[in-house]
C-alpha cells in the first residue's frame, strides 16, 4: 500500500511574507516529496489591511483572489529551482484566516505561515494570524520571517534556506 506524502498548509494573502512561506514550504517538500496547499482565507478585514474584500464582489472579487493565490505560488516557484516537480494545490476559502489556517491544519503534517509585518492599530483590530496558528494549529508550524524583519522561527527541520540569522475551487499544477 503506498503511504500518503506529507501535506503542507501555507497561509498565502499575496504578501511577500507569504511568498517567502511558500517557497520555504518548496524546499521543505522538495526534501521527501511533501505535497503543498497554497490556501488563502478571505474576510472582510482585508477591506482594512490589503486586498480587496470579496464584500459583494461576487465572481470577480473570487477571481481576483484566485489570482493572487496562483501568482504568490508562481513567484515562489521561480525562487525556488528545481521546485517545478512540488505538487502544489491552491485554494481560496472563506473565513478568518486565523481559524481557517488552524482547521485545516488538522488533515496537515505542517502549517507555514509569513508574517506580514502589521503594527499599531491593525494589528490590535485584526490579532497575528501567525501568533494565533502557533498557538492552536494541530501540527508544527513555521513562522517565515519577511526579509529584514524578524529571526525566523523553525517549529520543524533546519536547514531549508531560512537559518537563524538570516533575513530571509481547487487548482492543482
Amino acid at each position: 500500500m503506498a503511504e500518503t506524502p506529507r501535506r503542507i498548509v501555507v497561509g498565502v494573502d499575496g504578501s511577500l511574507g507569504s511568498v517567502h512561506a511558500l517557497a520555504w514550504a518548496l524546499r521543505e517538500a522538495m526534501t521527501d516529496g511533501a505535497e503543498v496547499e497554497a490556501l488563502l482565507v478571505w474576510s472582510d478585514a482585508w477591506a482594512i489591511t490589503g486586498p480587496p474584500s470579496l464584500f459583494g464582489a461576487g465572481r470577480e472579487g473570487l477571481h481576483r483572489l484566485k489570482a493572487t493565490v496562483a501568482d504568490a505560488v508562481s513567484r515562489a516557484v521561480r525562487e525556488v529551482p528545481g521546485s517545478e516537480a512540488v505538487k502544489v494545490t491552491e485554494r481560496v476559502i472563506p473565513g478568518h484566516a486565523a481559524e481557517g489556517l488552524v482547521a485545516e491544519s488538522e488533515s496537515a503534517s505542517m502549517l507555514v505561515v509569513g508574517t506580514t509585518g502589521l503594527s499599531g492599530i491593525r494589528r490590535w483590530m485584526l490579532g497575528s494570524v501567525s501568533q494565533h496558528c502557533a498557538q492552536l494549529a494541530h501540527v508544527p508550524v513555521v513562522i517565515v520571517p519577511t526579509p529584514g524583519h524578524r529571526q525566523p522561527v523553525h517549529a520543524g527541520r533546519r536547514g531549508n534556506g531560512y537559518e537563524e540569522g538570516e533575513a530571509g475551487s481547487e487548482v492543482s499544477r
